[in-house]
């Protein structure tokens, strides 16, 4: 196991596998400026209702983690874990197809190849999963994201589970929490993971573009935000994003509000989604 490989390796070994993680820096220029990329450490979080792009950033991101740098990609391994039952590789592969300059078979198997995806169908689940994960850490070096769609997938089941007792709603989430970040920190990994609002976020006010638009939302650096995992997740993320959609049912734009819970920074995107995935505007 990977404790045994830890007692094996000398510190100089050491070091230079965990130096093997190449730089996410260039992972999405239009959402990550250069100072404002993810490091190897790094938690995020993608917040909002269902329907408003979450899972297709983390497809759009994951496509240009596998492509070959010659097509713009940054050619390192991805782990997506599903807890949603809901990844849809047909559509992985189409963005993939969509972005290749020359698509053929080899092509996207070879960035298929960088890929790798998990399910789970609960907390304990997740939790047993994240352990027996470490020895692939340890194995894959060019393994540099981690991603989680969706980290509160389990809330309402949990809760029922723990009855009234708030610690045992939250202790097998407290327990993958702790864990994400000791891998992420040990392993020099990038974490994405997804949450859900549970409830309806208010509207925007309504803008030149119309009631409850993207563009407007995105220009109203208000961000409501009510936590509801528990205290050891909150604590790990250094970013969290939200995610909204235009309310008009012809509109195909989303938006979303980028902040640093550090330093508190706001940045706002615009972008749509399309048959080769998300396009920022």
């Amino acid at each position: 196991m990977c404790s045994d490989l830890h007692r094996a390796e000398s510190g100089t070994e050491l070091l230079a596998r965990l130096e093997g993680r190449s730089s996410l820096k260039e992972i999405e220029p239009h959402l990550f400026a250069d100072e404002e990329s993810p490091l190897h450490g790094d938690i995020l979080e993608f917040h909002g209702p269902e329907g408003t792009g979450k899972t297709e950033m983390l497809y759009h991101l994951t496509a240009r983690c596998i492509l070959p740098k010659s097509e713009g990609g940054l050619e390192v391994e991805v782990l997506f874990i599903d807890t949603d039952y809901r990844f849809d590789m047909l559509r992985l592969v189409t963005i993939l197809e969509r972005r290749l300059s020359q698509s053929c078979e080899d092509t996207v198997k070879c960035c298929l190849g960088r890929f790798f995806v998990v399910h789970c169908s609960s907390s304990t689940q997740l939790l047993l999963t994240l352990y027996s994960l470490e020895t692939m850490f340890c194995s894959h070096p060019s393994l540099c994201l981690l991603m989680l769609d969706s980290l509160s997938a389990f809330y309402w089941v949990d809760r029922a589970n723990g009855g009234e007792r708030v610690h045992l709603q939250e202790s097998v989430l407290e327990r993958c929490s702790r864990l994400l970040e000791k891998l992420v920190r040990e392993y020099r990994l990038g974490l994405l993971a997804t949450t859900q609002s549970i409830m309806p976020m208010p509207k925007a006010s309504d803008g030149p573009e119309g009631p409850g638009s993207a563009c407007s939302r995105a220009r109203d650096t208000r961000v409501d935000y009510v936590p509801y995992l528990c205290k050891a997740w909150q604590q790990v993320v250094k970013r969290r994003l939200f995610f909204s959609k235009d309310d008009s049912k012809t509109s195909n734009q989303f938006a979303l509000v980028s902040r640093h819970l550090k330093n508190n920074n706001l940045k706002n995107h615009v972008f749509i989604i399309g048959e080769s995935g998300v396009e920022f505007c």
